[in-house]
Order: structure tokens, then sequence, then C-alpha cells
């Protein structure tokens, strides 16, 4: 069912506003609306006949259908996501779904929109989530990470080290993926978490192992598994390049996270260390000493990340949350000892 994409974006509940006033310059649905309609019709030649779905987080999601009955997807991005990194990206998913994975397939971009940049893809249809998150669904997923890995082995990696979550020597964090949150600004009593940050980081980062094209924000929210594996990976801007233990050890950090306000808090270190070894067991190898400490502390280190963020919106919002933080002040030290 399409409804038309302005009343879409004024009735959505998704996005706090931030991220349009960022891509956008303002949170205007008419306005918006008929740049994104403006945009699909210049690059694939059709109108668009009404919306689908909208959604917002470090970019905004538009679901589109077009007058001669296609479905699309048109991403937009902020400035710094650069045009660069973004053909990358798709030069990857378009190679990775030709081999079958299942993903969207790249249609057009990227082209500016907005103060941003924005791409567009087929709509691969949604199966809906699976929030049975036992040890076969550990085991799938690990599964299905390693089958994406496979997927783009032997691909070139070239400008895969321009995504946006790059960080500059010395620092703990990369720039935010939402402008809601105020790392800089909102430092004062944070002072612990970015401790566990440095130390996880600092072994996180080790030079000693090989990167390669990896995915980087393996979650419930962007990977749809079936009975026998993954059925569906969405959000292809999260491809970059990592070592295999890094790769690892953030998916067993947010493999069942689905960012919603209801979330079921992050695996204890104990299954975290399982999702692991699960993933070197479809690796085909075992993780050396180095690997196996560099994957738990990627881990640690994704985990500051978000109860970084959990604090800044504390201190700037209404909004309440406490979960990274607690698993941080339990969990950290288990895998980092």
């Amino acid at each position: 069912m399409t409804i038309p994409l302005a009343d879409l974006l004024r009735t959505h509940d998704v996005a706090s506003g931030h991220v349009e006033r960022s891509i956008f310059g303002a949170r205007d649905a008419d306005a918006i609306a008929a740049l994104i309609a403006a945009t699909a019709e210049h690059q694939l030649g059709t109108p668009v006949a009404g919306g689908l779905f909208y959604a917002a987080s470090s970019g905004c999601v538009f679901g589109l259908r077009l007058e001669d009955g296609r479905s699309i997807v048109l991403k937009a991005y902020q400035s710094h996501w650069e045009q660069r990194f973004l053909r990358a990206v798709q030069r990857v998913q378009r190679a990775v779904a030709g081999t079958g994975f299942p993903c969207p397939m790249p249609l057009a971009g990227p082209v500016a929109v907005g103060r941003g940049s924005a791409t567009i893809e087929s709509l691969l249809p949604d199966p809906g989530p699976d929030d049975r998150f036992d040890e076969s669904y550990l085991e799938r997923s690990s599964a299905g990470l390693v089958a994406l890995l496979h997927s783009a082995r032997g691909l070139a990696p070239d400008d895969l080290e321009l995504h946006p979550s790059r960080m500059a020597e010395g620092e703990l964090y990369p720039i935010p993926h939402n402008p809601i949150f105020d790392l800089q600004g909102t430092a004062e009593g944070a002072e612990w978490i970015d401790e566990w940050a440095r130390r996880a980081w600092s072994r996180r980062s080790s030079d000693a192992l090989p990167g390669v094209i990896a995915y980087l924000d393996w979650s419930a929210r962007n990977v749809r598994m079936g009975p026998t594996g993954v059925v569906a990976v969405y959000d292809w801007d999260s491809v970059s390049v990592a070592s295999e233990a890094t790769t690892a050890g953030q998916a067993a950090a947010t493999w069942r996270s689905t960012g919603d306000t209801t979330d079921i808090g992050a695996p204890d270190a104990g299954e975290i260390a399982r999702f692991v070894l699960s993933f070197t067991r479809a690796l085909g190898r075992p993780f050396s000493v180095l690997e196996m400490d560099v994957a738990h502390a990627a881990a640690v280190w994704v985990m500051a990340y978000a109860a970084r963020c959990e604090h800044a919106l504390e201190q700037r919002t209404p909004w309440r949350r406490t979960q990274a933080r607690e698993w941080l002040a339990t969990q950290a030290e288990l895998l980092l000892s």
C-alpha cells in the first residue's frame, strides 16, 4: 500500500529530526518529498507513485513505489559520507548480489541531494525479524556473516577505508552516526566509559592482522534469518575494511540488536565468546590468541560507543536508557582480562 510521500513523512514516528536537518536543512515534509521524488525520477526515468516506508538513523531511508510498478529504496546520506565511499559500497554490493547472496541490487547513484548524497537500490522484501535469539540463531547468524565475507573475497577494497566510522589518530570514537549524539559536548561524567573505550581500542586496532572486506553492523535490525540461514541483509553502507577478528567481535556484541527502544540487553561475555567461536567454526580455522584478544576488544569497544551515546542523550534529552552502560560495568573486564 502506498501513501503520498509527504504524508508518510508527516506521520512517521522514527526520526528525531536531527538527521533530516543535517541532510536537507529542514524538516519540511513537502519540500523533502518533492526533492526525493525528483531525484528518483531523474535517476530512473519514472515518476514516484507514492511512499512505502520511511526511517531515519545515520541517514534517511525512503521506500518508494514507481509509476511503472517497481519498488525501490532511496537512501540519503549526511555530507561526511563521501561519494567515493558510496561508489565503492555499490561496487561490492553489486558483486556480492551477483553471487546469489541475499541483498538489494544497486540501481543508481550516488548523486547529490540536499546537503548530502543519495543512492538507489532495489527493494528486497523484508520477511520480518525472528526474535528467537537462541543458540541455533547464534550459529546461523555467525555462519551467515562468514558467508558474506566469503562472497566478497577477492574484491578490491579500494575506497572502503573512507567509511565515516574511521577515526583520526588519538580519537576514541568516530563522528556520531546521528547528529543528536553530541559526544564532545557531553564528556563530563563519561570518563569511565572513555577509559574502557581506550583500553579496548588499543587492542582492537592491532596492525598485525590483515584486513578483509567486512560488514560492521551485523545486527537483527539489518539482517533477516530463516530456518537454514540468512535470507536478507540490508544497510550495505556498513561495508568497510577490518580484520576477521574485529568483524567477529563487533558482530558478537550486536548480532541480536534490533535498535528498538524495547531491545533486549546485549549478549553477556560468555555469549560473545560463543559467537566468536561459532564464527571461527564457520570460517574453518581457529583464531590465534591475538585474534581472540582483538575480537573480544572489538566487542567491548562497540559497547563503549553505545554507552557513550546513551550518556550523551541523557544529558541533552529526556531519553533514558542504561543497558549499554550496565553491560560495560559488568562485562567489559571479563573480556579484556
